[in-house]
């Protein structure tokens, strides 16, 4: 059967892309899915057991080749479900790519201004959030579940790239993915607590919009809405095509977010298209 998916899907067909990022063709960017019957796992591309590392690392140069990105050159923390940002600098090409090789360390957020790399975080539920500055050229990629949202990890990757980039968070564009919605995320009281905006009742037990809160930090941050991009994707809603680990259970893979700056005078180009979509937009 894997023979049979491998020859007739076009993994570039199933690359999740956001509309605000493509604007920007030096922003190469992407989240990977969930493919039933591609390779070992459903082209699942974590390596943790029980997953198979050899079929995983296969997995996510195919991913990577459908988005035009070297898999040699991928970055990837040990994610803690907490709200540290690490930041990857070109040297750290590879960390994390292969099965053997050694991530850059514990985060939930990365962050770079250097081409040459690829920033890539793993999820199954948790939020995936991409940001782009096109004014300092410079990009992040967040793990945001609970957790990392009420420890304000969104808001700590903004601030963060402010000291190292002077980024503006005026300026940034942001793609919110697919994650598990209030409709199947179901929380404890102190989740409710530190989060009542995004939190509702339903059926007398307590659920949360991890994608609302999210947006509502980065809005609070200072990023317009109309620069926010929200999936419509619940991960457990729609199975067949993420990974979720409500839904699926412990043992289910991983899908990516991966985000990376091209190469040759990129600087110059993204800030004239982002000066001629704010005057547009306006």
């Amino acid at each position: 059967m894997t023979a049979l998916v491998e020859r007739h899907c076009d993994l570039r067909e199933r690359v999740t892309r956001s509309r605000l990022l493509s604007v920007y063709p030096k922003v190469i960017h992407g989240l990977t899915g969930r493919v039933p019957g591609l390779g070992l796992a459903d082209a699942n591309i974590g390596f943790g057991a029980p997953r198979d590392p050899a079929d995983a690392w296969s997995m996510r140069q195919k991913w990577c080749e459908a988005m035009g990105i070297d898999a040699s050159t991928l970055v990837t923390v040990r994610q803690a479900h907490g709200a540290d940002v690490a930041r990857a600098r070109r040297t750290d090409a590879g960390r994390g790519a292969s099965p053997k090789s050694e991530p850059l360390g514990y985060a939930d957020a990365i962050i770079t201004n250097e081409p040459g790399i690829a920033l890539m975080t793993l999820h199954a539920d948790c939020l995936p959030i991409l940001l782009y500055d096109p004014e300092r050229h410079a990009i992040a990629a967040i793990h945001a579940g609970w957790r990392g949202t009420v420890s304000n990890v969104v808001g700590n990757t903004v601030a963060a790239m402010q000291e190292a980039f002077g980024t503006r968070p005026d300026c940034l564009i942001a793609f919110l993915g697919a994650a598990i919605r209030d409709c199947c995320y179901e929380v404890g009281t102190e989740v409710v607590e530190a989060w009542q905006r995004a939190a509702s009742r339903r059926d007398g037990r307590w659920s949360f919009d991890v994608v609302r809160a999210n947006q509502l930090i980065l809005e609070r941050w200072g990023v317009p809405r109309e620069q926010i991009e929200l999936s419509a994707d619940c991960t457990r809603c729609h199975g067949d095509r993420w990974f979720s680990h409500r839904g699926q259970g412990p043992d289910t893979g991983r899908f990516a977010a991966i985000i990376a700056l091209a190469e040759d005078g990129a600087d110059t180009e993204a800030k004239g298209t982002y000066e001629a979509w704010r005057n547009g937009s306006s």
